[in-house]
């Protein structure tokens, strides 16, 4: 038997070979939608493209929760897309953005970004604050993460952000990484506080002309962590600064008062230019390869406070100055230039006076915020049902002529409203309101999020939506509508809470009941085998940090599913069939985290103990023998129940869904895969059904406690000067369960490492491995380590022993999915980057595929070129119908001699092969930026069957051996995608212009796929920026053709969208926006996902 993996041996080795790009844009489009004016206004907004689903099993009571963890190959994130001018709100619903051109808060308006959302910056890009208001509104909790949108991040990546004008920006807890400069204020004053900032090529933090406070905040790992600048004013408070090449730059006639801080672990801790005031209180320079530089004489209380450095002092703060990067540039303002004869302490009082006089009128209390009212009308049209027969969908019968069901868009009047504020003490206590709401005749009025939280030094109290975060294994992520509070107690060295005591209580997730009309989905009500019951949450935790190096975390997270009797909500019979089992489930964590001398080693290790258990064990288990029984990969459980509550969105899934759960060799067209999925829906609802009966109401959660029930992680990062490594590994048992990672990978082992090197200062090179294991354990058989299924300890195993053969038609076998990668990102000039990379996949699986003879002369074996009739040898003929075939008659003798046997090849293992080729490239000139891209990806099946000895000898084509059991190499195929952008800003407009083809061409049945997405924003501003025209549009074309039954095959969608936007500054604190745009799918080969929207409406922003 010829096997096709045995050709791939050069491939690989050539492959591997191939270094190519660090992430060039490949980011998917998704469709783009209205913007919502309650976050931007005329910026581009567009929703992230569905996520490869997070295939993820149902329980683990029923197989186990379970997700497919492949590392992809370096690339850009993806997220909700976002350029342009922005205001109102940033929300976590649409979190993460993926920031494709500059963010700008234009004069007189105010942009919030909400506690929890992350925004991913291309390079280039980054949020400029011109004469607008920022408020970055994080929580300790939900921190908002501003940071490069490559994988594999590297610093300066994106800009950061710089911020101008009167306005005083808030940041707050916030996590700002991979910039050039990770904020930069000039001409204004900002509060920073609970920060951290790191990994940043020029500056962490940068104050010109202006007055900013920053209290307890981190800076790691960057070239200038704090600067204060020229006419800069600066207070530390409760800082930390490590691992910097210079923590802290007071530059020329700037001041900065430091209190209760550390500054260690530096190359330089303090470098003060002269002619400046700097003022140090309870704060320690210590472990620094040069404690203070300084070009004049220092007071002696700071002199006291730098100890045990390699060198405390010197004096050479002029010439250290000439090597660091030079300051940044805020584009567009007017700088106040630099007077030689000007002297620190005229600035000083000069600033002393203007201060007493505005506290003089100071009240108690400021208070900052935004509101907003707009309304919009959509008109919503679906095609017709052309065809001559009625067409089912879902549970809908669409008879001829008659228009398909809307499930897109809510027509007509659609109301929205949204506020946040923002009150501050001068005692440092906060108060802080935020709600979004929203009505339309669907759900007529939808408050959320709705938020009120209070903090002062000792407590914290919020009511209402909150998302709580924590360690990845036990609290990934739990949205609740709830209380959550936290008492701080004591102090330690580090002037940190020494004690830390949380606790919390809310719904998780709420209660839908039968006849209900389904919250997301427009014009579908909630039937049998759809409803959810209420999930209630309990927790809290002890939090311990005796030390600044060390700090540990005990927590307890409990969670109970009510159907019948829910919390202030309707309930249902018990009789009712639910999408999700019901549970109860309870989790005990503990987490700490470690900084070891001399500061280079971070060290994170976790460990939890959890379990689920659910009264529709029976119910659950026989759905998951229906998709068993259709060997279903565990990993696409979750996702099959999802379309259990929602069967139209069979016709909706994308190939990368349908993909995951037919699995990657699959030969099915995607209208066989959307059929078989409609039948196997339809099997497992009537599974559910059947069992409905059989609900065991006595199951008591706390039996059958064991060592599957633990979760543990660790990670390690340590940064040597210009090299970064780092490290992880993971383990989840099989019956471990946390409601706070609902989505967490059950039975399964993680092992990952990257290491990265700066080389001359313009090449960064990074190389990685990890390793992911799939239903690691199986039965009695734990595999610890992973690495050898069918073994106790997982390190060592006999592919031939008795235990592979009895779980030989197991369909959920140890998967194994390792990815290596190299990376190289080249900074050839301040113009012009170009990267490349090179990721090599492999996955592997023992599935339940044997051979078996087949005779049927319909499907014509006979007809196999190896069988054709050879020179000089005996043949014979094979009629079929009018048609006759000669074949030779040893070979055919041969394959029938086969017919005595049931199964002529076993041991299948699945081997399947990517390579991933970047390459990338950027350049700056003519006012414009100019991107090329190139993704270039080669999948090849190299599975085997081990046990082929019957038919090792035959030379099929691979077509034949489908007809047999297996078509090998069904799923290779060939994709290559080309993005090309432009994007030029003048000062009268800015325009971006992208194109980006793409191909895709497969083994089997000629099929191939051919996309184009085109688009184009364009800005313009007029009378002074009274008036901001914003005109944005998209295309987008695809077409798959394939050959089945001899016939040619050809589906194609079309996308055309377009929005136009007109902003309108009425004055300093108000203005509105008016809009009008349409939306048009074609979809002629799917008339039931074909609809247009065209809308209009008008939004009132007022700022105070």
């Amino acid at each position: 038997m010829k096997h096709p993996y045995k050709t791939l041996l050069s491939t690989i080795a050539i492959g591997s070979a191939i270094v190519f790009a660090q992430a060039p844009d490949t980011t998917a489009k998704a469709v783009p939608v209205q913007a919502d004016s309650t976050q931007v206004s005329d910026s581009t907004a567009t929703p992230a493209p569905e996520a490869d689903v997070a295939k993820v099993a149902a329980d683990s009571a029923t197989g186990g929760f379970v997700a497919d963890t492949t590392m992809p190959p370096p690339s850009l994130l993806e997220g909700t897309e976002l350029a342009g001018n922005v205001h109102g709100f940033l929300k976590i619903d649409k979190s993460p953005y993926l920031v494709t051109e500059d963010l700008v808060v234009a004069p007189n308006t105010s942009l919030i970004i909400e506690p929890g959302v992350v925004l991913y910056f291309k390079p280039g890009t980054g949020i400029q604050v011109n004469k607008g208001q920022l408020v970055i509104a994080g929580s300790k909790i939900s921190p908002v993460t501003l940071r490069s949108a490559y994988d594999r991040p590297k610093a300066g990546d994106w800009k950061g952000i710089t911020i101008t004008g009167d306005e005083r920006a808030e940041i707050r807890n916030v996590h700002i990484s991979d910039a050039e400069a990770g904020i930069a204020v000039e001409n204004s004053s900002m509060d920073l506080q609970g920060a951290v900032i790191e990994n940043t090529s020029v500056r962490g933090v940068y104050a010109r002309n202006a007055s900013i406070s920053v209290s307890d905040c981190e800076f790691i790992g960057n070239q200038v962590a704090l600067n204060i600048s020229n006419y800069g004013f600066g207070k530390i408070e409760r800082g930390k600064f490590q691992k910097n090449k210079v923590a802290i730059m007071n530059s020329e006639l700037a001041e900065t008062n430091i209190s209760s801080t550390l500054i260690s672990e530096n190359e330089i801790g303090v470098l003060n230019m002269g002619n400046s005031l700097i003022s140090l209180s309870n704060t320690k320079i210590g472990k620094n390869d040069l404690g203070v530089s300084s070009a004049e004489v220092l007071d002696p209380t700071i002199i006291e406070a730098v100890k045990e450095n390699k060198v405390d002092l010197d004096n050479e703060a002029v010439a250290t100055s000439a090597l660091l990067p030079p300051s940044p540039e805020i584009p567009g303002i007017e700088q106040r230039p630099l007077r030689p004869n000007d002297k620190i302490s005229s600035v000083a009082d000069e600033r002393s006076y203007a201060l007493t006089d505005s506290d003089s009128t100071q009240a108690r209390w400021s208070i900052i915020g935004n509101a907003m009212i707009g309304g919009a009308y959509h008109i919503v049209n679906t095609s017709e049902n052309d065809s001559k027969e009625n067409d089912i969908i879902g549970n809908d019968t669409i008879a001829p002529g008659k228009e398909y069901k809307n499930n897109f868009q809510v027509p007509g009047l659609v109301g929205k409203a949204s506020a946040y504020l923002l009150m501050q003490s001068v005692d440092g206590e906060t108060i802080e309101f935020n709600a979004d709401l929203s009505a339309d005749s669907w759900n007529h009025f939808s408050p959320n999020p709705v938020s009120l939280s209070y903090t002062d030094a000792y407590n914290r109290v919020v009511l209402g939506d909150f998302q709580l975060m924590g360690g990845e294994t036990y609290l990934a992520g739990l949205p609740v509508f709830g209380a959550d509070y936290t008492v701080s107690l004591m102090k330690n060295n580090a002037d940190q809470p020494l004690f830390q005591l949380n606790g919390f209580f809310g719904e998780a997730r709420r209660s839908l009941v039968e006849g209900d009309r389904h919250p997301y989905i427009y014009n579908d009500y909630i039937d049998d085998g759809e409803l959810q019951a209420q999930r209630l949450a309990y927790g809290g935790f002890v939090k311990w940090a005796p030390v600044r190096r060390f700090d540990a975390k005990l927590g307890v997270i409990y969670a109970n599913d009510e159907l019948e009797d829910p919390l202030l909500r309707d309930g249902a019979s018990s009789s009712w069939a639910t999408s999700d089992p019901i549970q109860e489930s309870f989790t005990l964590y503990a987490d700490g985290n470690w900084l070891f001398f001399p500061g280079d080693i971070e060290l994170n290790g976790q460990i939890a103990v959890g379990r689920a258990d659910t009264t529709d064990v029976v119910r659950q288990r026989a759905i998951n023998k229906v998709f068993s029984d259709a060997k279903i990969s565990t990993s696409s459980y979750n996702l099959l129940r999802q379309l259990m509550q929602n069967t139209s969105r069979i016709n909706q899934l994308s190939d990368a869904e349908l993909n995951s759960i037919f699995g990657d060799n699959t030969t099915l067209s995607r209208k066989q895969m959307r059929d078989s999925l409609q039948a196997l829906i339809s099997k497992a609802k009537y599974a559910q059904k059947d069992e409905e009966e059989n609900r065991d109401d006595d199951r008591v959660l706390g039996l059958n406690w064991g060592s599957q029930n633990f979760a543990i992680g660790a990670s390690l990062n340590w940064n040597i000067y210009k090299t970064s490594i780092n490290g992880h590994i993971k383990y989840v048992g099989e019956d471990f369960y946390s409601a706070g990672s609902p989505n967490q990978l059950s039975d399964t082992r993680e092992f990952g490492g990257r290491i990265e090197q700066d080389i001359l200062g313009f090449w960064d090179l990074g190389f990685q491995y990890q390793i992911n294991v799939e239903n690691a354990a199986k039965g009695k058989k734990t595999n610890i380590f992973g690495l050898s299924e069918g073994t106790e300890w997982g390190l060592f195993g006999d592919d031939e022993g008795s235990w592979f053969d009895k779980h030989e038609l197991d369909n959920d076998r140890t998967k194994y999915i390792q990815n290596v990668g190299l990376d190289n990102l080249f900074k050839i000039n301040k113009n012009v980057d170009v990267s490349f990379a090179y990721n090599f996949e492999y996955k592997t699986q023992y599935r339940p595929f044997q051979l078996h003879h087949n005779y049927v002369l319909e499907d014509g074996i006979y007809k196999d070129d190896w069988f054709k009739a050879r020179k000089g040898r005996d043949s014979i003929v094979i009629e079929e119908g009018d048609d006759s075939t000669h074949v030779d008659r040893e070979r055919w003798a041969e394959y029938m001699s086969l017919a005595k046997d049931s199964v002529i090849a076993s041991r299948f293992q699945e081997r399947l092969f990517k390579h991933t080729w970047n390459l990338g490239a950027t350049v700056r000139a003519f006012n414009s930026v100019f991107k090329v891209n190139g993704l270039w990806t080669y999948r090849t099946d190299g599975s085997v069957f081990h046990r082929d000895s019957l038919v090792e000898d035959m030379d099929l084509s691979n077509s034949t051996w489908g007809k047999l059991g297996y078509y090998f190499g069904g799923s290779n195929y060939f994709e290559q995608s080309y993005p090309i952008s432009v994007t030029t800003t003048l000062p009268i407009l800015q325009n971006r212009f992208a194109i980006t083809p793409r191909f895709k061409s497969y083994n089997r049945d000629n099929m191939g796929e051919f996309e184009i997405y085109i688009e184009d924003e364009f800005e313009m501003p007029f009378k002074n920026r009274f008036l901001i025209l914003g005109i944005n549009s998209s295309f987008r074309y695809m077409t798959t053709s394939w050959e089945e039954n001899d016939k040619d095959i050809e589906e194609t969608e079309m996308d055309i969208l377009s929005n136009v936007n007109l902003r309108v500054n009425h004055n300093k604190k108000f203005y509105t926006e008016w809009f009008v745009g349409t939306a048009v799918y074609f979809r002629p080969d799917n008339k039931s996902n074909e609809y247009s929207d065209i809308y209009m409406g008008v939004n009132a922003h007022y700022v105070f």
